[in-house]
């Protein structure tokens, strides 16, 4: 992304942004910005992780958990979380 800016700045700092050439008052000065930035910037990244686990007891599965969990790495994070709970095929384990 490529961007071209006008900064309006007077003795207390930046006034204003433009993308036109500004007029300016008696104490004012304009500085033409350029700025390049890449578009990775404005992506979420995308983590993947598949954990593997062997047996878990039927007692053990919590889904409010998972769900507390997803949560928390969310809003940590700014991620998109996914977990699902898929059966271990034969020969993975």
């Amino acid at each position: 992304m490529r961007i071209t800016q006008w900064l309006i700045i007077n003795k207390n700092g930046i006034k204003g942004v433009r993308k036109t050439k500004p007029d300016l008052a008696y104490n004012e000065i304009a500085m033409k910005v350029y700025l390049e930035l890449p578009k990775e910037l404005f992506e979420k990244p995308k983590i993947e992780a598949t954990l593997k686990i062997g047996h878990i007891p039927n007692n053990a599965y919590r889904p409010d958990l998972i769900i507390n969990t997803k949560n928390l790495i969310e809003q940590q994070t700014g991620a998109k979380i996914d977990f699902k709970i898929l059966p271990i095929e034969e020969g993975e384990k």
